[in-house]
């Protein structure tokens, strides 16, 4: 009998939140990402836009810029979902370059807010009908991130190629993620605990009409801590159910291969 229970114990399945958090935090900072840089850059060429307001243009001040960015019936959730609020956009602008930041703290769904608050810098480079944004900070400032008496680093590079097909709607843009990320988080208290996320995700595609899931690509999500470590192989597939397959899997992670787990870009 205690065999059974030890059994049992060794192969309980762990909660997947812990290993996919990692993962949906990186997808959800940047389709939003793409979103704002390619409405941003659109309205600082001079298009007309139901999404933006260009509270500062190009000009008045140097190559200083804000554009506001208002979600609404003419300016759908980069998510396909329902959502008020304005994201800001600020930074230094020209035909062929752009540095931005990007605020989405107004920004919510119903009571739910956006996983990412503020991304530091966003560099823009237009070719074509392609936009090339990269982002390399130490620190992405997430909703869940705000624990006191705690430390974190945070080093991350990515890159998003957004195919805007040639048009003004940022609805129909095809969203291309690539990079890595390693974060450590340490807090301090009664229970000292340290853990180390390392994120890869290689051509993860989304495709116009779906910003759930990924519908092409690979991710990896690897933890080590404390408490132990295991990694998990997910694979994009073309349903647009907010889901991604588990392909590999290493302890203590081994029960969750063959699962299909949800996807969450709201906090």
């Amino acid at each position: 009998m205690f065999l059974s229970i030890a059994v049992a114990i060794g192969c309980e399945r762990p909660d997947p939140k812990e290993v996919v958090h990692p993962l949906e935090s990186t997808l959800g900072t940047a389709v939003p990402a793409a979103f704002v840089s390619a409405v941003a850059m659109s309205a600082l060429g001079g298009t007309v836009s139901p999404c933006a307001t260009v509270v500062t243009p190009p000009g008045s001040n140097g190559h200083q810029v804000r554009v506001d960015i208002h979600l609404g019936p003419g300016c759908p959730m980069p998510f396909g979902a329902e959502g008020n609020g304005t994201f800001v956009v600020t930074g230094v602008w020209t035909p062929e370059l752009a540095t931005f930041a990007s605020d989405f703290t107004q920004v919510e769904h119903g009571d739910r807010e956006l996983l990412v608050l503020k991304i530091g810098v966003m560099t823009v480079v237009p070719s074509g009908s392609h936009l090339l944004i990269t982002y390399a900070q130490q620190d992405v400032e997430a909703s869940n991130s705000k624990t006191s008496n705690s430390a974190r680093l945070e080093q991350t590079a990515w890159v998003l190629d957004v195919d805007t097909r040639g048009t003004e709607d940022p609805t129909d843009d095809l969203l291309t993620v690539s990079g890595g990320n390693q974060s450590l988080f340490a807090m301090a208290g009664e229970r000292p605990q340290g853990d180390v996320t390392q994120v890869a995700v290689a051509n993860a595609v989304f495709h116009a009409g779906c910003r759930k899931n990924p519908a092409e690509g690979f991710a990896v999500v690897q933890r080590a801590g404390f408490a132990g470590g295991g990694w998990l192989l997910f694979a994009f597939h073309s349903r647009c159910d907010g889901h991604a397959d588990v392909i590999g899997a290493m302890a203590p992670y081994e029960l969750m291969l063959g699962e299909s787990v949800p996807l969450d870009f709201l906090q």
